[in-house]
């Protein structure tokens, strides 16, 4: 709701006793959303000398009968040992509540200063809805009026102010940010979220007992406050709560700033998880891969309240579980990182798409005119896809500045200057339903469409679930740091999931239709739990350039065969680079194929299975072809490189995984195979149970049961539990990272019959 503070000035100088003292009280609205009383002095001595004390007080808080039964209560906070004098009264159309300190000399506040307003009590407001006008009576209201004593001597403040539009009932925020910090290095401890020192509790200056601070689990409801003033000042840290971090209801207040950091590499769960109520009337940044999910509604009442920041580690992610509402000046910004890393004069096309709704946008629906992507004016080149033309180059030059560029449509971006810029723009969040742009099925069958939300999204569940009747399970996304496509088809190849603002091509089944983003697609992408594909083999090609990288899978999946199949294989798509380093498979029909899939009896069924690869490169260099995968197979499964140019023996990968060699431009690409040799002679009542075993810093599970995996537990030599996870349930492989530390640790599987441990070696 928004909320306005409607101030009348009445100033008026009066002489008094020998300092001619004047001051002025008034009730107004704080940051928090507590009920402030505040007092000024307007002339007088300034900052009083010790013998000017505060020995008498009274005031009183009135608001129309018309309200309702509105409870203005306890005073929260005060350093003037103000009490509320009985109950409520009446006098004419109001209600009023009166207030006094008295006959307790204590000092005005530290550093009075002439026309500063100065908060002498918080109240809280309960028991209704709504919002209504609070103020204090002036001297002629009720017979005690508004009085201060100062030595025994009496003056009347003018009223000046009032809380106008005022909401309540207010939340009592139990962790208020100081940011004092504490320990052995303040100037550290004061940016830690877990310090309890940076917190206060109702009041400032209120101490928490030690090791209380709002986190995940704590009995406490956490209501966190971060007040205005504290600008560029909190940000929450790595510690040593498993978890993350967490709040029920979270209010950035105006002008202060809260950083959220990277996701720890060990969290499962959301860095900061708001649970509640998210407001922000200052700024709330995300760093980039630093994850929050709100639960609740989220307010953003400030300028780029919320910032979505990226650079080249990942970029932010917000997942909002509520609705999201923008006071007057209310706005976010979502960054995009785009590197240039193909050479100067060469176009290093960028596949991107709106990421907020623009603030300025007047097309259809929503999205973001052209103008919102220039990043060098005059030398931003920008292209839409044609998915009429036949050819499998199918951009287009965008020239006009107006042009629409809807949400969830993909576009080319291009500078041409070997330089690497972040892209920002400014709107409102996208979040809820939103389809892409129709989808067309004439020449190539290739659409170009973009990740809408602030977060990344599953592809696998939308792709093969969610649109399974108007695409195929696959995509292509440009990646110029490798000067090649990343593929993903059938849950192999690339990432599952789409990070923000990355546009992506979708093969279409048909026209007319749209691809269709909803909420529940949405992810917190950097999670480093993830099942294992069993018999996928990946093939990485390095060298040329620095960063030219190219990559190929060979899979094993029931229902493939050993042609192109266009539910499961993923076609290789030329680089846009002459120069590229590429590889790729091919298919028993001749299809150069990113991701090959055969069926398991190709594997099972005979001796041998040999693929042909070719292999193309730029330059005369050293270049190697790096494997990976060998522990989705079998026991017993043999895989060998053959090198067609130089002969000699085939090298035996699972062993030597990593094979280098010298190539030219131009020379014959059918240069290499891989020959598979099946498990057919492994005597499977030798094979454990349920394998466990790791690889540098991740364990491996193999279920070779029937049974069902309840948990999986890592515990140090200590007998420390260092993580668990219930990820396994029901896979037959299951990858998962344990620690960066080198070290031996103990692994603890659970099923349904048994438990089955073992120590494994992790290192770097």
């Amino acid at each position: 709701m928004k909320r306005n503070l409607f101030i009348t000035l009445i100033l008026i100088s009066v002489a008094l006793f020998s300092y001619g003292q004047t001051y002025e009280i008034r009730a107004t609205e704080g940051d928090e959303g507590y009920l402030y009383v505040q007092m000024r002095e307007t002339s007088g001595v300034g900052t009083p000398q010790t013998t000017n004390q505060l020995t008498d007080l009274v005031f009183q808080i009135k608001w129309l009968q018309s309200l309702g039964n509105v409870d203005v209560g306890s005073v929260i906070c005060t350093s003037y040992e103000i009490t509320k004098s009985g109950t409520r009264s009446t006098q004419g159309s109001y209600y009023y509540q009166e207030y006094y300190a008295d006959n307790t000399a204590f000092a005005f506040p530290e550093n009075w200063v002439q026309n500063i307003w100065v908060t002498i009590a918080s109240i809280e407001v309960g028991t209704g809805s709504g919002s209504g006008t609070f103020e204090i009576g002036d001297n002629s209201f009720v017979a005690t009026g508004v009085n201060i004593g100062v030595d025994l001597t009496d003056y009347t403040p003018t009223v000046n102010g009032q809380a106008s539009d005022f909401a309540y009932p207010t939340t009592i925020y139990n962790y208020v940010w100081t940011g004092t910090g504490g320990g052995p290095a303040p100037q550290q401890n004061q940016y830690k979220w877990e310090y309890n020192t940076n917190w206060s509790g109702t009041c400032p200056g209120d101490a928490l007992p030690d090791g209380s601070y709002p986190y995940i689990g704590q009995p406490t409801e956490s209501k966190v406050f971060i007040p205005g003033g504290l600008s560029n000042y909190i940000q929450t840290t790595s510690g040593n709560d498993d978890w993350g971090w967490e709040a029920d209801v979270l209010h950035v207040g105006a002008s202060a700033t809260l950083t959220v950091p990277d996701l720890a590499t060990s969290l499962t769960q959301p860095y900061l998880n708001v649970t509640g109520e998210l407001i922000v009337d200052g700024t709330f940044n995300l760093s980039p891969k630093g994850h929050v999910t709100v639960g609740g509604s989220t307010t953003i009442n400030s300028a780029e309240g919320i910032v979505v920041q990226a650079d080249a580690t990942g970029v932010g992610s917000f997942i909002d579980n509520g609705t999201i509402t923008y006071g007057a000046s209310g706005s976010a910004k979502v960054q995009t990182y785009l590197t240039n890393s193909a050479g100067v004069g060469n176009f290093d096309i960028h596949q991107v798409g709106p990421t907020v709704d623009e603030e300025n946008y007047t097309g259809g629906g929503t999205g973001a005119f052209l103008s919102a992507f220039d990043l060098v004016a005059g030398s931003t080149y920008a292209y839409g896809w044609n998915e009429t033309v036949a050819a499998i180059n199918g951009w287009e030059n965008l020239v006009s500045n107006t042009y629409e560029v809807r949400t969830a449509n993909g576009i080319g971006l291009s500078t041409v200057d070997n330089t690497t810029y972040t892209m920002e723009m400014t709107g409102t969040l996208i979040t809820g339903a939103v389809s892409s742009p129709s989808l067309t099925y004439s020449n190539n069958h290739n659409e170009l469409i973009s990740n809408p939300y602030p977060s990344s999204i599953d592809f696998d569940a939308l792709a093969g679930t969610d649109n399974s009747s108007v695409v195929e399970n696959k995509y292509w996304i440009w990646d110029p740091s490798t000067n090649g496509y990343i593929t993903r088809t059938a849950g192999s190849g690339g990432s599952q999931y789409i990070q923000v603002g990355q546009g992506f091509f979708v093969e279409t089944k048909s026209g007319g239709g749209t691809f269709d983003f909803t909420n529940a697609r949405r992810a917190h992408s950097n999670d480093p739990f993830r099942d294992i594909i069993p018999n996928e083999l990946t093939v990485f090609a390095r060298g040329g350039l620095d960063g030219y990288q190219t990559e190929a899978v060979i899979r094993f999946q029931d229902g493939a065969t050993s042609g192109y199949d266009v539910e499961w294989d993923g076609e290789f798509w030329e680089s846009q680079n002459s120069d590229a380093t590429s590889i790729r498979s091919i298919s028993d029909d001749g299809v150069e194929l990113a991701i090959n899939m055969f069926p398991p009896e190709s594997l099972y069924g005979k001796d041998l299975l040999s693929i042909p690869l070719k292999f193309e490169c730029g330059y005369t260099s050293e270049y190697t072809l790096d494997f990976s995968g060998f522990e989705t197979f079998d026991y017993g499964t043999e895989i060998y490189l053959e090198d067609k140019r130089t002969g000699g023996e085939w090298i035996y990968l699972n062993d030597n995984p990593v094979y280098t060699f010298d190539a030219a431009n131009h020379q014959n690409p059918e240069r290499f195979i891989i020959h598979f040799f099946g498990p057919t002679g492994v005597d499977e009542l030798n094979a454990e149970a349920v394998e466990i075993y790791s690889a540098g810093q991740y364990a491996y599970v193999r279920n070779n049961t029937q049974e069902s995996i309840k948990m999986v537990y890592v515990y140090n030599l200590a007998g420390e539990l260092v993580m668990s996870t219930k990820d396994a349930n029901n896979q037959m492989f299951t990858k998962f990272w344990v620690s960066d530390q080198r070290g031996y640790y103990i692994v603890k599987v659970v099923t349904d019959a048994e438990i089955y441990t073992k120590k494994v070696l992790i290192f770097k």
